[in-house]
C-alpha cells in the first residue's frame, strides 16, 4: 500500500493565487479497490474533474468548496454561490489540500489512530505547510492534533494570537490573526452533518472578512 499524495491541487494555480488556501483534513476515506492501486494522487482526482460528479453528494467536499469560494468571492451572497458540481467547483483548484494520515482510510476516523499518524508524520507534516507557504490555513477539525510548539516553529504562533470566533452567537468556528499575512480557521470538518452548507461556508467567509478588514 503506497502513501497518498496530497499538496497542491494545482500547482500553476495555487502559485498564482493572491490568497494561498490550506485546508487540512484527517485521512482519505478510500474504497477497498482503489487501496489496491500504485497510487493515489489526492491532487489529481481534483485537479482533473473526476469529483464533480459527486461534489454535491460527498458533504467533505461540497463544503471544502463553498467555503473556499466564500473566501476567494466574500462580495457574493449565498443565494448566488454557483453549486459545487458547477462554477463554483473551480475554485478548489486554487487551494492545497493535506491529510495527517498519508494511508488510505475508511469513512470513520479514530481519534487515537489520527494522533499517531500525526506524531509518525510530524516533521513531514510542518515541511509541508511551510513549503506551502499558506496565507490561509483551515482545519476541518484537525488543529487538536498539532502541538502548537510545532507550528510556532513554523511562523504560526497560534498561542500568541487572540482567539476569535466567527459568530458571537456560536462556537462553530473560532479563528486567529496571526499577523496581516496569516489566518488561521478551526472549524468543524466539512462532513460534520449538524453544520447546514450556508452556515459553514457563512463562519468561514466571516473569519476571512473580519482579517481581511484589519489588513493595512
Amino acid at each position: 500500500m503506497n502513501k497518498i499524495i496530497d499538496g497542491k491541487i494545482d500547482e500553476t494555480q495555487y502559485n498564482n493565487s493572491t490568497l494561498k488556501v490550506l485546508w487540512i483534513l484527517k485521512e482519505a476515506n478510500v474504497s477497498p479497490e482503489d487501496k489496491e492501486k500504485e497510487e493515489i494522487d489526492l491532487c489529481a482526482a481534483f485537479r482533473e474533474n473526476w469529483h464533480i460528479k459527486n461534489a454535491l453528494s460527498i458533504p467533505t467536499f461540497r463544503k471544502m468548496i463553498y467555503a473556499t469560494y466564500g473566501i476567494f468571492y466574500p462580495e457574493v451572497e449565498w443565494k448566488n454561490v454557483p453549486y459545487a458540481n458547477e462554477e463554483a467547483y473551480e475554485v478548489v483548484k486554487k487551494i492545497a489540500y493535506i491529510n495527517i494520515n498519508k494511508y488510505p482510510a475508511d469513512s470513520s476516523s479514530n481519534d487515537w489512530k489520527i494522533k499517531e499518524a500525526y506524531n509518525q508524520n510530524r516533521e513531514r507534516l510542518l515541511d509541508q505547510i511551510e513549503n506551502l507557504e499558506p496565507n490561509i490555513i483551515i482545519f476541518g477539525n484537525t488543529l487538536k492534533y498539532f502541538e502548537y510548539d510545532d507550528l510556532a516553529r513554523i511562523g504560526w504562533k497560534i498561542s500568541e494570537a487572540e482567539k476569535k470566533y466567527a459568530n458571537e452567537k456560536t462556537t462553530n468556528t473560532a479563528f486567529y490573526m496571526i499577523s496581516s499575512d496569516k489566518l488561521c480557521i478551526n472549524a468543524y470538518h466539512p462532513s460534520y452533518p449538524k453544520i447546514t452548507d450556508k452556515i459553514y461556508w457563512n463562519e468561514i467567509r466571516n473569519a476571512f472578512s473580519i482579517w481581511k478588514s484589519t489588513k493595512p
